[in-house]
């Protein structure tokens, strides 16, 4: 069990390192007037390495499975999957054959599964999605109404891909048999949660954000909609009396309509 406890440090200790090589890539720039410096690049050149670039060897090579959520959210995840299949660990991103975003990348490997809609679909939906973000000529409400249709949408794509990937038992026991140390999912799809439990490997959780507030909920982190802003409100946590009064009922509202969304049909 060592070794995907060892992995997962390593990748969530990766982003500070990643800092901490732009510090040091700073500090070198600004030194480069110095004579030693001057005599360490030119080791450098002569060795054929870069300081700048020189995150240390690692030793121990790990071998991460990436369950990623499409759209906005990939963005996070295919950073990390592709910085750490370029530091030597094999990296394995499984991804519906149709996505918004998703697609292979040089550093990482692309495993790809069936499902029952095409691109026009998607299509649809990112029309629909730039339609909802248009809020000339709408009231309050109406603009609410909109984006949780749109959230409603959305989920019902997350279900069925998701079925189309839990379902598929010869996908499954593929990726069972590869040894993987761990998984590196976002816990808005389940299915990165699933697959782990099914594998018993540890997980990994990127979290842009959930609608409706639902991970602070979930974490037990205090958000009074006194202080803390409601997605689609555009307040800060600066609100006047008035503010305040709706954004408690945005709060009251939203949780509403996602008992709705999650729990119709």
């Amino acid at each position: 069990m060592w070794k995907p406890a060892v992995f997962v440090l390593l990748l969530l200790n990766m982003a500070m390192q990643v800092n901490a090589a732009v510090d040091k890539k700073r500090g070198s720039l600004a030194e480069t007037s110095r004579p030693e410096k001057k005599v360490e690049t030119e080791e450098a050149e002569d060795t054929g390495t870069d300081p700048a670039s020189d995150t240390g060897s690692p030793t121990f090579l790990g071998n991460l499975l990436v369950i990623p959520m499409d759209g906005s959210h990939w963005v996070g995840l295919k950073a990390i999957a592709q910085e750490v299949g370029r530091r030597g660990h094999r990296v394995t991103v499984v991804m519906p054959e149709v996505s918004m975003r998703m697609a292979p990348g040089k550093h990482y490997d692309t495993v790809t599964y069936p499902v029952p809609y095409d691109k026009a679909y998607i299509d649809s939906v990112m029309s629909m999605y730039k339609e909802v973000m248009k809020t000339s000529g709408r009231s309050f409400m109406e603009r609410i109404k909109a984006q949780f249709s749109h959230i409603q949408t959305i989920m019902a794509l997350i279900h069925t891909t998701a079925e189309s990937l839990l379902f598929n038992a010869s996908l499954i026991s593929h990726l069972a048999q590869q040894g993987f140390d761990a998984i590196l999912t976002d816990p808005v799809v389940p299915s990165g949660s699933l697959i782990a439990r099914k594998l018993g490997i540890p997980t990994v959780n990127l979290l842009r954000g959930i609608p409706c507030s639902l991970d602070m909920r979930s974490a037990g982190c205090p958000s009074p909609p006194s202080y803390v802003p409601r997605f689609f409100t555009g307040y800060t946590d600066q609100m006047s009396f008035k503010e305040r009064v709706v954004n408690t009922l945005v709060s009251t509202y939203s949780q509403m309509c996602m008992g709705r969304c999650m729990h119709e049909g």
